[in-house]
């Protein structure tokens, strides 16, 4: 049996390196493959040409907010899990992301249990 197949891609946008590094040791202990990228554009160029899982994509990017990227990733990867995660954590944020198409929202700074909690509860 191929080993690989069953590896669950992560793709996490965010222009904070540290955040990055945080959440991609984190998702690898966890068993995960995850990408990073660092701006909308990027991201936008490893979902044509990746598939995901699931995508952890920050709020407010370089070139522009996540909630930009998410009509790309709902249309080009229908099955791909959003879990938007933003320093800005009100419920006005919170709304707009759910009615944007994200699965699931954390707050910055967050904890392990806070990620193992989202992707519980994306089931990815």
């Amino acid at each position: 049996m191929n080993t690989m197949s069953s590896v669950k891609r992560v793709l996490i946008i965010d222009d904070e390196s540290d955040i990055c590094l945080l959440l991609s040791g984190l998702l690898r202990r966890l068993g995960y493959q995850p990408t990073c990228a660092h701006f909308i554009e990027e991201g936008r160029q490893f979902l044509t040409t990746q598939q995901f899982d699931a995508v952890f994509l920050d709020l407010n990017l370089p070139d522009g907010i996540g909630f930009d990227l998410l009509p790309h990733i709902k249309e080009g990867q229908s099955e791909a899990k959003v879990v938007m995660i933003s320093a800005f954590d009100g419920q006005a944020e919170r709304r707009r992301a759910t009615e944007q198409g994200a699965d699931y929202f954390i707050g910055k700074p967050f904890t392990r249990r806070s990620i193992e909690q989202a992707l519980q509860t994306i089931q990815v």
